[in-house]
C-alpha cells in the first residue's frame, strides 16, 4: 500500500507557494486519465504539475499557484487493499470504531477511509475532522464517501477536501487542497473537483 502513505510531502511542496487572488476560472475541462479508464472536470487555470517534491504515488496530480489549490488521484487495485486488511486483520479490528465483522464495512469504502485517514493521522503534527459521512453515497454512479479535514505539517495548515470511490477492481482517492486562510475561496470549487470523477 505504499500509493497510500505518500500525501504529505506534495502538500508542503504545493500547496503554500500561491499567491493571493481568487480561484475562480469559468472554463473547465474534462482530463482523462493515462489509461483513458477515468477522468475529472478542473478549471482551465489548473496544470498538471511536475517535479521534485511531488507525490510519486499519485496517477493525477494538478494545481494552480495563483489560487492555492492542489488537486490529486491516487488509485489503489481492490484486491491489493483486501490483501493488506487480510494480513493485518487483528490490528485492524483493535484500532477500528465499527464493527468489523462487516465485511462490506471493512473491504468497503469505510474501511479504506478508516485506513488512510489512520496513515494521515500519523504523519502530520495536527489533523481535524471537519466533516465525515455515516454512510456511503453515490456519485456520478460510483460508491463514494467524502471528508474534509484540516492538518498542519512543519507549522503550514491547509484544507482538504477527500473523496474516496470504489468501483468494481479500483480504489480511489481524490484530493483537492487549499491553504486555511483560503477556505472561503476556494471550497466550493473543491467540493466540484472531487466530485467530478466518471469512470468509463
Amino acid at each position: 500500500m505504499k500509493k497510500i502513505i505518500s500525501l504529505m510531502l506534495w502538500v508542503a511542496a504545493v500547496l503554500f507557494s500561491g499567491c493571493n487572488g481568487s480561484n475562480q476560472d469559468e472554463s473547465l475541462r474534462r482530463i482523462k486519465s493515462k489509461d483513458g479508464k477515468y477522468s475529472v472536470l478542473l478549471p482551465e487555470n489548473m496544470h498538471e504539475l511536475k517535479g521534485n517534491g511531488l507525490n510519486e504515488a499519485a496517477v493525477m496530480q494538478y494545481g494552480d499557484l495563483k489560487s492555492g489549490i492542489s488537486f490529486m488521484v491516487i488509485e489503489d487495485d481492490v484486491q491489493e487493499y483486501k490483501k493488506v486488511i487480510d494480513t493485518n486483520i487483528e490490528d485492524f479490528q483493535m484500532m477500528s470504531c465499527f464493527d468489523t465483522t462487516k465485511t462490506k464495512d471493512i473491504y468497503g469504502l469505510k474501511g479504506y477511509e478508516f485506513l488512510i485517514m489512520q496513515l494521515a493521522k500519523g504523519k502530520v503534527e495536527d489533523l481535524t475532522i471537519e466533516t465525515e459521512m455515516d454512510e456511503d453515497t453515490v456519485i456520478n454512479g460510483i460508491d463514494a464517501r467524502i471528508i474534509e479535514y484540516k492538518e498542519k505539517i512543519k507549522g503550514d495548515k491547509s484544507y482538504i477536501i477527500l473523496c474516496f470511490y470504489k468501483s468494481k477492481d479500483k480504489m480511489f482517492q481524490v484530493y483537492a487542497m487549499t491553504s486555511q486562510k483560503k477556505i472561503a475561496d476556494n471550497k466550493q470549487s473543491m467540493l466540484e473537483m472531487v466530485k467530478s470523477l466518471e469512470i468509463y
